[in-house]
């Protein structure tokens, strides 16, 4: 069975580490990036993931310019959004994407709400 590959997007280092290292011991395939521009070259140029996990506030492209440009593209339109947000509200762009998680939160909450994305999704939108 082929693994499903995550994208995290996430500017702060440590916390990018820690969320790789969640999905690859949970046996998925990890790609990053550290900003909405070098995930946006990622998906435009690289392997297509089963979803995308992002931070809501990142330097350069922030994750609500990013998911506007990941909705306006047909090739990447289908995948599922997961938003990491340390705010005590959803962001105001909440509705154009899957879920949204607070930070701080428990990794199997993390994982489980992926694991829910993939299993949603139906075949037909499928890449």
């Amino acid at each position: 069975m082929k693994r499903h590959r995550i994208l995290v997007v996430e500017d702060d280092p440590p916390t990018l580490a820690s969320i790789r290292d969640l999905f690859r011991r949970a046996g998925f395939e990890v790609d990053t990036a550290t900003t909405g521009r070098d995930a946006l070259g990622l998906l435009l140029d690289g392997e297509l993931p089963s979803a995308v996990v992002l931070d809501s506030r990142m330097p350069v492209m922030g994750g609500e310019e990013l998911v506007s440009i990941i909705r306006g593209y047909s090739r990447l339109a289908h995948l599922p959004v997961l938003v990491l947000t340390a705010c005590d509200t959803a962001p105001a762009f909440a509705r154009s994407v899957e879920a949204v998680m607070r930070k701080p939160f428990r990794a199997e909450d993390l994982i489980a709400s992926v694991e829910t994305l993939l299993t949603s999704r139906s075949p037909q939108s499928a890449p």
